[in-house]
């Protein structure tokens, strides 16, 4: 038989009544209490207690036969409270930021392309404006090269396999022979450049972010490229490696 509105409506208010019944007791209540506090008939009260458990949203002790919240209540409470990636990520990179007086970025990959989630801007008369949102192709920016670094060889062989390369500057990989070549470089040292390879004028470094053998996402930082001197190279490394480690303990945080 199916159910109609009202019934849908009178059964889901009354899970909702036993989730907070239940969750205001100072301890686990019985069937008894539960048929004697909530007023539910006794064949409903048992029809929705079997749904609750089954979807872990009740626990029942198999001694004392007593009721409590279950592990998916709290896997959604734990949802609710978490901030977003970008909440998480931003004031970290303003950190980095300020530390080097360059805007840097937090990467993810989408498909053949890394999008920003993240964006700390240099405060500098000249710098690069890193907009949230912002998506490129992975072979002509730095945390893309860091993307591709990543994948398992069957991976790679089937993206160089789809991929088709646009010239966004004069300066971008053009060719899978030095795609391949560079990612062999970023595999070996850990960071990935991109020089004037998407924006003119503009050389980025950058890194993974990862918790042991899983990646978070990249960070970067994209200089003029009148700054970015071999001295800074070394300076920039540094940071976007300590940078990584302190992002990766805070995603990592709150998984």
């Amino acid at each position: 038989m199916k159910l109609n509105a009202t019934s849908a409506v009178k059964s889901l208010d009354r899970g909702l009544d036993i989730l907070e019944y239940v969750a205001g007791c100072s301890e686990p209540p019985s069937f008894s209490q539960l048929l004697t506090s909530l007023s539910i008939p006794r064949s409903s009260l048992f029809h929705l207690l079997t749904n609750l458990l089954s979807r872990n949203f009740l626990e029942r002790d198999p001694k004392t036969e007593r009721y409590r919240l279950g592990a998916e209540v709290v896997e959604i409470a734990r949802k609710v409270q978490r901030p977003s990636l970008r909440d998480q990520v931003t004031p970290l990179l303003h950190q980095l930021s300020l530390e080097v007086s360059e805007t840097c970025g937090f990467y993810v990959r989408v498909r053949d392309s890394v999008e920003v989630v993240a964006s700390a801007i240099s405060t500098q008369a000249l710098s690069y404006t890193m907009k949230v949102g912002m998506k490129a192709p992975l072979y002509a920016v730095s945390a893309g090269k860091i993307m591709l670094s990543e994948l398992r060889p069957e991976e790679l062989s089937q993206y160089l396999a789809r991929v088709t390369f646009a010239p966004v500057t004069p300066h971008t990989v053009r060719s899978k022979s030095r795609l391949k070549k560079e990612i062999g470089k970023v595999k070996a040292t850990g960071f990935a450049y991109s020089r004037e390879e998407f924006t003119l004028g503009i050389t980025a470094i950058a890194t993974a972010v990862r918790s042991e053998a899983k990646i978070h996402g990249a960070i970067n930082l994209a200089v003029p490229t009148a700054r970015f001197t071999r001295s800074r190279d070394a300076d920039f490394r540094e940071a976007l490696r300590r940078a990584a480690q302190i992002i990766a303990n805070e995603i990592s945080r709150e998984l």
